[in-house]
Order: C-alpha cells, then sequence, then structure tokens
C-alpha cells in the first residue's frame, strides 16, 4: 500500500492553498515542500533547523572516528563534518555524475576514502534514475524525468566487513528509498549493535514506507535511543 499517494490524494485542496500561500519561496524550499506536500512534520524540522543550524552535524566525535556517509551527492555534508571533526570519512555514490566533483573535492586527503558505488541489502547491479540530490534507484514520487545509468550496489554488511573498523562512530544515511534495505541488512546481521550513531532520511513515497519504518524503528530501539525524530525527513538515533 502506499500512504504517500493516498495522503496526497487527501489533501490536495490543502496542498494547493500551501503551494499558493509558499509561491515566494525560492525554487529549492518549493521543491522541498511539495516533496513533503507541506506537512507539519518538514515544518518543524525547518524550525528546529532555525534554531539549531547544526542539526545534522552534530555528533559525538572527534579526529579518530570513523564517519560512512551513504549517499554523499557532492560532499557536502562530509565537507561539514571534515571541518568540525576531522574524521576518517568513506563515501558511498553510485551516481557518476557525481564522481569527479568527489575526487576533486577532497583529493590528497588520506582520512577520505571513495566508493563509485552505492550500498545495499545485497550486491546488486540496477538502473539509477539521475535527478540531483534526488537521484534513485526506485520508482519515485512524480513521473521520470531523469537520465537513467546502470550502477553498482553492494551488500552493506560486506562492506562493512571490508572496512574493518568497529565501532562505527556515525552512519549517514540518504540514499533516497535505499534507506530501508540497507538499515534491515543491519540489523539483521547484528552490525546495528557496532554503530554509534545513525542519522537517517526516510523517504515516504516508497511502497509500505510505514510499515517498514515501524519495523526498522522497533528492531533499532533493541540497541538505540531516539535522540530525535521528524517523520520521514530525518531522525538521529544514538547506541545505548
Amino acid at each position: 500500500m502506499n500512504l504517500y499517494r493516498i495522503k496526497r490524494a487527501l489533501l490536495a485542496p490543502y496542498i494547493w492553498h500551501m503551494r499558493r500561500k509558499e509561491a515566494h519561496q525560492e525554487a529549492f524550499i518549493k521543491g522541498m515542500l511539495e516533496l513533503h506536500y507541506y506537512r507539519p512534520a518538514f515544518y518543524k524540522f525547518i524550525g528546529a533547523n532555525m534554531e539549531n543550524p547544526n542539526i545534522l552535524f552534530e555528533a559525538p566525535l572527534d579526529s579518530s572516528s570513523v564517519v560512512l556517509d551513504v549517499g554523499a551527492h557532492v560532499g557536502d555534508w562530509t565537507a561539514t563534518m571534515k571541518e568540525r571533526y576531522a574524521p576518517h570519512v568513506w563515501l558511498f555514490e553510485p551516481d557518476p555524475e557525481s564522481i569527479p566533483t568527489l575526487e576533486a573535492r577532497f583529493a590528497g586527503d588520506p582520512k577520505v576514502h571513495l566508493a563509485s558505488y552505492g550500498l545495499h541489502g545485497e550486491d546488486a547491479v540496477l538502473e539509477l534514475e539521475q535527478k540531483g540530490m534526488g537521484s534513485s534507484v526506485f520508482a519515485g514520487h512524480a513521473p521520470s524525468s531523469g537520465q537513467r545509468v546502470t550502477v553498482r550496489l553492494r551488500d552493506v554488511a560486506a562492506v562493512l566487513e571490508e572496512i574493518g573498523r568497529r565501532p562505527i562512530d556515525l552512519l549517514k544515511l540518504n540514499i533516497e528509498g535505499g534507506e530501508y534495505d540497507v538499515l534491515e541488512r543491519i540489523i539483521a546481521t547484528g552490525w546495528a549493535a557496532h554503530i554509534r550513531c545513525i542519522l537517517v532520511q526516510f523517504h515516504e513515497w516508497l511502497d509500505d514506507a510505514h510499515w517498514r519504518r515501524f519495523k526498522i524503528q522497533r528492531a533499532l530501539r533493541r540497541t538505540h535511543r531516539l535522540e530525535w525524530d521528524h517523520p520521514f525527513v530525518w531522525e538521529k538515533w544514538l547506541l545505548k
């Protein structure tokens, strides 16, 4: 069941009203508001971000920490984390359009490791629809509009074993629907207990997104506590 489409259909008059009300916003903000159909949860996250601009960059890290940026895009988040903490960072990005920017941006930094593939619940070769920050291997919330390229995804558990560092101090996940498979695999293999902080953006537009998120959260509560939660925007978990 896709509750996202049902909710958008039921809220069509509200969305139309808010679209007119927010017409003055810049294109990026309007796009995000539209994606989140002007939900109170998204407005609350905007408010939390205004109150604390570092909300997505605060974590118990230092220069010896190990950070995984899964869905690195062009490296903006990692650049900020490097400036704040100087940790060891593994970047995972399957979109070939982003790789040259990442290579140039972090060239010569021995503490940054770039992987030109994505993480998944298993090894796979899939088609990625290129839509900038919204690039995804899953059917999206909007009509297809981007170019498609074939990309490689790897089993997250196998990659974690290869990295060979325990614990992982911070796992950041923003992979346009892939977060469900990755977290389900991490939980099933016991890796969740070796990750101190999880920062994840769940995406609502996938089929069964609500049910899968509920099950993931229920499983994570065995090992982690939820520090803050803006549903289907961003949430942060800390190891107990």
